[in-house]
């Protein structure tokens, strides 16, 4: 995606609200994130003692890291969503080596390929195989793939849109292929990233799809139908069942706790359950995504610095109370030191799927944490369950 002067402006505009004003001796560093709103302004709470300028390039960031149009809207640091940015050869390029203490699994996602070097440090995650649930509406969260749908086809069949689904959002729909596939062939899953036609070409593939369409294609499964699902976001979604109380579930990551408990109507409790599987199947891994930071080369020393302290434990205090608000677990080790709410869990060496598709899962240490997560749930990453990585 080309940046264009509109996109540059609005990134401009955002280093001006930020208070960017270019006249000290040394400037703030200038980190870019993709947040907006509340979450950003929740995010510069955790930098408010450091020496930098947070603003959001919201989903233009790439374009802003691969040819930004004006030098006062290039970041110094930024945080990306996918680390497939990270092997752009044209961003890649930009982006200095950094010193990464994550296992060597997570390091080799976020290598460039022209030379094998790390050019970004790991620093959220997200549990992103959960289904979002009203209890007065689901009296008894199924298990199974096959008790999902008969659940979701009694509750439609009564007058009653059981689910939301945010098809306006690509990545929403991703997670749910990405979800009931791991749940068939997590094998098969492990492979799809090498792009050979013969894994895509795979019986399994098109049942994983096949499912998806018996399930989307309940007659009243979501408020308004299929029509209204494809222009409904992320937010909407959660607002249809826990605000408005138009629809039962919504499957979304971890990071929608926050959007629930601040727009949720007063006294509505939320629960979840674990993204179902076939009946007399194995529990699959759990699907995962994470934001990695990268510095610019142009940010010299002072970005690898900021890197380090962001990523290295140094801001175990702030990443914590951020934690603390829902929707992220800090990679850094705020988790392993800290009471954390019910994101971060408990992680094992088990807890990352070795049929990934990136390879093989690295050992992670157990945190010993306190859940807070909403009522009547327990933390999404009990004792001996499995977290995998998944390609979002």
């Amino acid at each position: 995606m080309r940046m264009d002067r509109r996109r540059a402006l609005a990134a401009l505009s955002g280093l001006a609200a930020a208070g960017l004003t270019g006249c000290s001796a040394e400037r703030p560093l200038r980190v870019a994130v993709v947040w907006s709103g509340w979450e950003l302004a929740r995010f510069r709470r955790v930098l408010e003692d450091e020496p930098v300028t947070v603003y959001s390039a919201g989903n233009d960031i790439a374009a802003l890291l691969r040819k930004p149009v004006a030098p006062a809207a290039t970041p110094d640091v930024a945080i990306v969503p996918q680390p497939g940015l990270i092997g752009d050869p044209e961003i890649c390029a930009r982006l200095q080596p950094l010193a990464s203490q994550d296992p060597p699994f997570w390091r080799d996602l976020v290598r460039c390929a022209d030379d094998g070097r790390v050019r970004g440090v790991w620093f959220k995650v997200a549990h992103k195989s959960l289904v979002w649930y009203r209890p007065e509406a689901v009296a008894s969260p199924p298990a199974a793939w096959e008790a999902w749908l008969e659940l979701c086809r009694s509750r439609a069949a009564s007058g009653r849109p059981p689910l939301s689904v945010p098809a306006a959002d690509g990545w929403a729909l991703t997670d749910w292929f990405e979800n009931v596939l791991l749940g068939l062939a997590p094998d098969l899953y492990g492979r799809l990233h090498l792009l050979d036609p013969a894994d895509w070409g795979d019986e399994r593939v098109a049942q994983a799809f096949i499912r998806l369409a018996e399930l989307w294609a309940v007659p009243g499964l979501v408020p308004g139908g299929g029509r209204r699902a494809l222009v409904t976001q992320f937010h909407d979604a959660i607002l249809d069942v826990f605000r408005y109380g138009r629809a039962d579930m919504v499957a979304g990551p971890d990071f929608a706790w926050p959007v629930i408990d601040r727009y949720r109507s007063p006294g509505r409790e939320a629960r979840w359950f674990r993204f179902p599987w076939p009946a007399g199947g194995e529990r699959p891994p759990v699907l995962a995504g994470g934001d990695a930071v990268v510095a610019l080369a142009s940010s010299g020393e002072r970005g690898r610095r900021f890197v380090a302290r962001l990523t290295g434990g140094e801001m175990r205090g702030p990443l914590a109370a951020w934690a603390g608000a829902g929707g992220s677990c800090p990679s850094a080790g705020a988790c392993a030191t800290t009471t954390t709410p019910c994101r971060c869990g408990r992680w094992r060496a088990s807890s990352v799927s070795s049929r990934s598709p990136w390879g093989p899962a690295p050992a992670r240490p157990a945190a010993r944490s306190r859940s807070t997560c909403p009522t009547g749930s327990a933390a999404p990453w009990p004792a001996g369950t499995a977290r995998g990585s998944g390609a979002s």
